[in-house]
């Protein structure tokens, strides 16, 4: 499996090492990082980004990177730099708009799950062509994960123990439907440029 984009390792490498630092320094970041309602109400917006590079502990680091990390690997062929950077940035900022406008009773969250949840369903979706069957089961595996996660009942705290926190389902379907919205994106400025090269 080729990479599709060399020079994207040391750019995502750099973000793994930049959230590491921020989840071993989370009791000093967060107060000033984390989704906070009050605060963004108070203008303090860059808080519905940031909030998705922070953790609770050490451990909700870990589970969030090694994500993050088999995502890198097992879609190397897929994302590049631009691709990679749109998922940070769009999944972020609207992963976070929502939690803002959409969930009035959140008052604080931390977490990269949210928008993990959007990398893998724009990679699988990128990648379907190449291996619908597979990619096709993984998205219903995960489909049928958030709704499961949305129903009464569903338990929230299974990770307390390890994370210190409840594990806020919301974020994950925000995050999955943005990353459809970004693979929606991407393939609409991709046919427009085909169409814009067939014309010149």
């Amino acid at each position: 499996m080729q990479p599709r984009d060399r020079k994207l390792r040391p750019q995502f490498a750099l973000v793994v090492a930049m959230m590491v630092v921020l989840g071993l320094a989370h009791s000093w970041v967060n107060p000033w990082l984390a989704f906070d309602r009050g605060a963004i109400e108070q203008g303090q917006w860059w808080r519905i980004f940031t909030c998705h590079l922070v953790h609770l502990n050490y451990w909700h680091m870990l589970l969030n990177l090694s994500g993050l990390l088999l995502c890198g690997y097992f879609f190397e062929d897929l994302l590049d730099r631009t691709r990679f950077w749109a998922w940070l940035g769009f999944c972020g900022v609207t992963t976070g708009v929502a939690l803002l406008m959409l969930d009035a009773q959140l008052q604080h969250y931390v977490g990269l799950s949210g928008i993990l949840h959007g990398l893998l369903v724009l990679c699988l979706l990128l990648g379907w062509r190449g291996n619908p069957w597979l990619h096709s089961l993984v998205l219903l595996v995960i489909a049928g994960r958030i709704f499961m996660e949305q129903q009464a009942g569903y338990d929230v705290d299974y990770l307390r123990g390890w994370i210190d926190g409840r594990v806020y389902v919301n974020a994950h379907f925000y995050g999955a439907l943005s990353g459809v919205m970004l693979y929606g994106g991407i393939r609409i400025v991709e046919y427009s440029q085909r169409r814009w090269r067939t014309k010149q």
